[in-house]
């Protein structure tokens, strides 16, 4: 038996380099130090700088807050104002190519439709905590109910039949309440899905979403008879209004009036929502999202405000699918996709999560960003998704970020920090 088979096993254990690790861990501190330092003076020179434009901004706030009976409906009057001049950027002024194409008729409707989701996923994902990845089911459900219950499915079964001469629907003033119709449709169909399904957390409630989103989406396309399958619904009628001597008549993709609509809708949901998240409602959503079994001990009807708030995002999907529907006049389970969901939340994600205007943000974002890009045909997509990774690294809590998320990940940030220092040694550790 050789010496170094003799020696016991404890003999063999080589102690760690705890000196080389406590020096790693002591530069690194300096390092941050050092950092931090240098930000703060960085910041201080800046301060100093721009401390005459600060003060004044701070008492145009502190002036603007006083007065916020009138000062604020006020502002808001002025940027409604503004959104509804926008799509005449171009005629007024002599803009680059990129701000034409941002501010065209089409496009700013596409924001408009995106801010409506977003602004229903962010109450689902942003206020209440829960991950929904089947959103975009919702979004078919309103699409589908408009092209079936105005005719439009019968009209496309019949050319698709070679019936001769079909006659091709038209608008009338009842199709209106179809907003509602499909309102109260996606308020069942968030019923139906939420009550078995939103005892789960995480990825779990994750997981069953994008499976139902996935389901909606099958059962579109193989249900020929109701849906028209694969080769969806055509022929779908523009909203009109004919009442007296009224005649407004809404025409193709590019027309301004369906941006104007949408704005219609964002405004009211904008309302609905905020007065939602000051209302005790509000406040059992940030319960649930930041411990749900306090939440849950403190009193809080758990279940019952989940599917509230999912029910809220779901109807707004289903008046925001409505809308498209009579835009495009053309709907098919392609378009009902999982990267529709994807995009939605990256909006809420990218705006700030719990934010209304973070989500108004985001929207914009998501649908202006590949538009401005579009001259560079191959790479816009690689520059937009680098855009957005950009985006998320140097600001994870949202460009927009609402006051409350931003100060749960500043504290998150501090006990991160704190947590890798290491003790001094000699000092007692509990």
């Amino acid at each position: 038996m050789t010496e170094a088979e003799k020696r016991p096993e404890s003999q063999d254990r080589r102690p760690r380099p705890r000196k080389k690790q406590r020096a790693w861990q002591q530069h690194r501190q300096r390092l941050r130090e050092s950092r931090i330092a240098a930000s703060r003076r960085a910041k201080s020179a800046l301060g100093e700088s721009l401390a005459p434009v600060s003060k004044r901004w701070v008492g145009f706030k502190h002036w603007y807050e006083e007065n916020g009976k009138w000062t604020k409906p006020l502002a808001s009057l002025l940027l409604i104002g503004f959104a509804l001049l926008l799509p005449y950027t171009g005629d007024i002024f002599d803009v680059p190519l990129w701000v034409e194409l941002a501010t065209s008729g089409s496009t700013l409707a596409r924001v408009m439709l995106f801010s409506l989701f977003a602004l229903g996923l962010n109450v689902v994902v942003g206020f209440a905590g829960l991950l929904d990845l089947g959103y975009v089911a919702f979004w078919a459900i309103g699409a589908y109910t408009a092209g079936i219950l105005t005719g439009a499915q019968d009209y496309a079964q019949a050319l698709t039949s070679g019936a001769e001469n079909p006659v091709e629907p038209e608008w009338q003033m009842w199709m209106w309440l179809l907003f509602l119709v499909a309102l109260g449709v996606a308020v069942l169909a968030g019923i139906v899905l939420g009550s078995p399904t939103l005892r789960l957390r995480g990825d779990y409630l994750a997981i069953v979403t994008l499976g139902f989103g996935e389901i909606v989406r099958i059962t579109a396309n193989n249900l020929d008879s109701f849906t028209g399958g694969p080769r969806g619904i055509r022929g779908i009628p523009h909203p009109a209004i004919k009442v007296g001597g009224i005649d407004i008549e809404w025409g193709t993709l590019i027309d301004i009036k369906y941006y104007w609509l949408l704005l219609a809708f964002v405004v009211l949901w904008i309302i609905a929502i905020n007065m939602l998240d000051k209302s005790r409602i509000g406040r059992a959503w940030v319960a649930i999202r930041e411990d749900e079994v306090a939440a849950a001990a403190m009193g809080v009807p758990v279940l019952r405000m989940k599917l509230t708030a999912f029910v809220i995002g779901a109807c707004t999907a289903g008046v925001g699918g409505v809308v498209y529907a009579e835009q495009i006049t053309f709907i098919n389970p392609p378009t009902f996709s999982l990267i529709q969901s994807i995009l939605i939340l990256s909006a809420v994600v990218i705006g700030g999560m719990g934010s209304i205007a973070g989500s108004l943000l985001g929207a914009a974002l998501i649908v202006v960003l590949p538009e401005i890009f579009r001259p560079l045909e191959d790479y816009r997509f690689f520059l937009f998704g680098l855009a957005l990774v950009v985006v998320m690294i140097f600001r994870p809590q949202g460009l927009l970020p609402s006051k409350r998320r931003q100060a749960e990940l500043m504290s998150g940030a501090e006990v991160t920090a704190m947590e890798d220092v290491e003790p001094k040694e000699g000092t007692a550790t509990a």
